[in-house]
């Protein structure tokens, strides 16, 4: 088994942060919008006794540096994935990290196994997100106002009481820096989601918003043969909420694909 730590590594005009750990099928983690890789410190670790587990800052958030743009992220997560010796893997895309997951699963079909799409908003939009308000709190008041301001959001709102669960969601936006903001760009074409082919789980927070239960039970019913499973205790942030939950979904449904 390998013990995580952060790695950078150069592509294409940015400096990526990534983190490996643990040993047997691989497993990538996407995080959400305004996070970072330290939002699945929770869940990572329970992950990890069975599987490789990789994780890596989207460019322009977290650690990682470059300007943010959602037409590069897909060859970003290949880049990491041959720099960290992954050839194949299951793709666990949490909200905005689910939309990356299924364009690489449509531009690279034969290195992911299996799709774990968490709270996915609808394809290209963010509706619940007042982005312009955003923008204007941040270039009115700066980055310490609008992470503060973004923790208001009923999206980022804990069902858990666990003090670790707040610590690890407020360390994971503590470095949002609002770049995707200023550096807006056009909304890639959205995938026909008739044409996945892995097996994928759809999974949402029984907590989680009507919007994006509504989303996740449209997504299930557009791939073929998708499974969908809520977490009764867990609000959007289920991976925060209810990790081991989480584990026990994710595994025992990884483990049911592999026996058939």
């Amino acid at each position: 088994m390998t013990s995580g730590g952060d790695h950078f590594s150069e592509h294409a005009g940015a400096r990526l942060r990534w983190r490996k750990e643990g040993g047997g099928p691989a497993l990538v983690l996407l995080h959400g919008w305004a996070l970072d890789l330290s939002s699945w410190n929770l869940l990572a670790p329970l992950l990890a006794t069975r599987f490789t587990v990789l994780s890596f800052d989207r460019r322009g958030f977290g650690l990682s540096e470059g300007t943010p743009d959602i037409h590069r992220n897909v060859d970003d997560l290949r880049a990491v994935m041959d720099i960290a010796g992954v050839r194949e893997a299951t793709l666990v895309g949490m909200s905005q990290g689910a939309r990356l997951a299924l364009h690489f699963a449509m531009a690279h079909t034969a290195r992911v196994r299996a799709l774990v799409l968490d709270g996915a908003p609808e394809i290209e939009a963010e509706s619940e997100l007042p982005l312009a308000l955003y923008r204007q709190r941040l270039e009115s008041a700066g980055a310490p106002a609008l992470r503060a301001m973004i923790l208001t959001h009923p999206l980022m709102q804990l069902h858990s009481a666990a003090p670790a669960a707040r610590a690890t969601l407020v360390e994971s936006l503590s470095h949002y820096r609002g770049l995707d903001l200023i550096h807006s760009v056009a909304r890639a074409t959205a995938p026909d989601l008739q044409q996945i082919s892995v097996p994928t789980l759809v999974l949402n927070g029984a907590l989680d918003s009507p919007e994006r239960r509504e989303a996740g039970k449209r997504i299930a019913a557009a791939i073929p043969g998708a499974a969908r499973v809520e977490l009764p205790n867990a609000g959007h942030l289920a991976l925060l909420d209810d990790p081991v939950a989480y584990d026990a979904k994710l595994t025992g449904y990884l483990q049911q694909r592999a026996q058939t």
